[in-house]
């Protein structure tokens, strides 16, 4: 693990430094540089003065010793016991919420979503109606206050304030933390902000009285250079300060973090980086594309601690410039269903896309009518259509094959259903009206007589013995006889 190291100044005497944690206690005097073996935080925690006559400025003699360790040796300073509390002395009090239901106030809540899916425009959206006391989209009201963002990814001038103008916000209740100013008393400097510097979120909310939201786009960018976000006690170590801020101010804290790309069982594993993203949040919201709509966005439940599970809600990205436009009805869809939905479409691999596109392919050329089935692969080829691709195409339409006349031709045709589909693996792939691929392993083969408009059929089963296949015929020729030598063409 990497050290860290601090400055302790301004001190009087000698004093306890004790990590974050609670390992590593040092005893240092006024000055020193303290070595910390916890390295999420860039700060010593001071705490215990001790005389300087005990003569304890030696840090070899105290380093790595615990609590107990010091209580031992008779200084008074570092005896330790529990904090109890008996609940009967607990008051029930209820939650508050911003979003009444979705987002508690005083807590941390969560958003997963993809890159470029329209997090930002929620935020925006959820900004603009806070500072403005606008309704959310299911109706609840929405108590008016402030916000704060800390934000990332997007440019103040040509990204955030125009959205926050289309969504109509009262951009005078919102404020930007855009960075952490330094002074010696001689010079200043600016650094980015990040988390471990907690303080200056805290110092920030208490310059705004009504601040009711606190947004944090994307959560990665502010952890601080050596956090692991993978690692669940160094976010902790990060979060849990955060989360003692917004219950103290009163705030919800609505942290953005970006979707990992491998598919899991459930969504709340979704978020990139250790559980404890989703653990230490009261309740995550997922956003993701409409698998039926790609300019649709559905932002859907994940883990809620504190109410019953909520509906979904839908909306589109729409205007100049941009904004949200969100639909009345809501969607009757967790995130683990459309996480679900996801993962079996990508089990399908490319070949599900592909199959979409010959389907789309196929219908546009049969929209006018029948056309000629050998014509139909030709241009398919030459579309860069696979055969195998366009008779799954033609499979999932329902496109059926229908005999001209004897000696001519057979034509595709856009058909409603008939009763019979032809599946990949079905063993028995006969459609109706019939059409049999050559290479197929059970081709139908059924002598058949008819006359004028009358049909009759029997039945025959093939060389193979399988199902035997039974179709009624519709003959443009008086005489159309096909014996069991001949097959049905395509």
């Amino acid at each position: 693990m990497m050290d860290s190291f601090v400055n302790v100044d301004g001190l009087d005497g000698d004093w306890v430094v004790v990590s974050e944690e609670g390992v590593d206690h040092l005893v240092v005097g006024q000055g020193d540089t303290v070595k910390c073996v916890n390295r999420q935080r860039v700060h010593a925690t001071v705490r215990h003065s001790i005389p300087k006559e005990e003569n304890l400025a030696d840090t070899e003699k105290t380093q790595g010793k615990t609590h107990s360790d010091l209580a031992d040796t008779g200084r008074s300073e570092f005896k330790s016991s529990p904090k109890l509390i008996c609940m009967a002395d607990v008051k029930s009090e209820p939650i508050d919420w911003l979003w009444e239901g979705r987002i508690p106030s005083g807590r941390i809540s969560l958003l997963v979503g993809m890159p470029g899916i329209g997090k930002s425009f929620l935020t925006t959206d959820m900004a603009a109606r806070v500072s403005t006391g606008t309704p959310w989209p299911d109706g609840h009201p929405c108590e008016q206050g402030s916000v704060l963002f800390v934000t990332a990814e997007d440019d103040p001038g040509d990204t955030i304030k125009p959205r926050l103008d289309a969504a109509k916000a009262d951009s005078r209740r919102i404020q930007l933390l855009s960075g952490v100013i330094y002074s010696d008393g001689e010079s200043e400097s600016e650094r980015m902000f990040d988390l471990r510097s907690v303080e200056i979120l805290e110092q920030s909310l208490a310059t705004m009285d009504d601040c009711r939201l606190v947004v944090i786009d994307p959560i990665g960018s502010f952890l601080g250079g050596g956090t692991d976000a993978h690692r669940d006690n160094e976010v902790r170590s990060v979060l849990a300060p955060v989360a003692q801020i917004a219950e103290k101010s009163g705030a919800a804290v609505f942290i953005v973090a970006h979707r990992r790309k491998a598919i899991s069982s459930s969504a709340d594993d979704m978020a990139l980086g250790s559980r404890a993203f989703t653990g230490i949040a009261r309740a995550v919201w997922h956003l993701t594309k409409d698998a039926e709509d790609d300019e649709r966005r559905l932002l859907l439940p994940g883990k809620n601690n504190l109410a019953r599970k909520q509906t979904g809600l839908a909306f589109t990205i729409a205007g100049e410039p941009p904004s949200i436009q969100w639909e009345d009805e809501p969607v009757l869809m967790s995130a683990d269903d459309a996480l679900a939905l996801e993962g079996a479409k990508a089990k399908q691999g490319t070949n599900a896309t592909s199959v979409d596109e010959a389907k789309q392919w196929l219908a546009d050329a049969l929209a006018k009518g029948p056309q000629v089935g050998n014509e139909v692969k030709e241009a398919a080829i030459r579309a860069g259509i696979k055969g195998r691709t366009l008779e799954r195409a033609r499979t999932s339409l329902g496109v059926v094959a229908r005999p001209q006349g004897f000696g001519l031709p057979w034509k595709w045709e856009l058909t409603e259903n008939l009763g019979h589909e032809f599946t990949e693996n079905s063993e028995n792939p006969c459609v109706s009206p019939v059409s049999a691929n050559e290479n197929s392993e059970n081709p139908c083969v059924s002598p058949v007589s008819a006359k004028s408009s009358s049909v009759s059929a029997t039945v025959s089963a093939n060389e193979n013995g399988k199902k035997p296949c039974v179709s009624p015929v519709s003959a443009v020729s008086a005489n159309l006889f096909i014996t069991e030598d001949d097959s049905w063409p395509n």
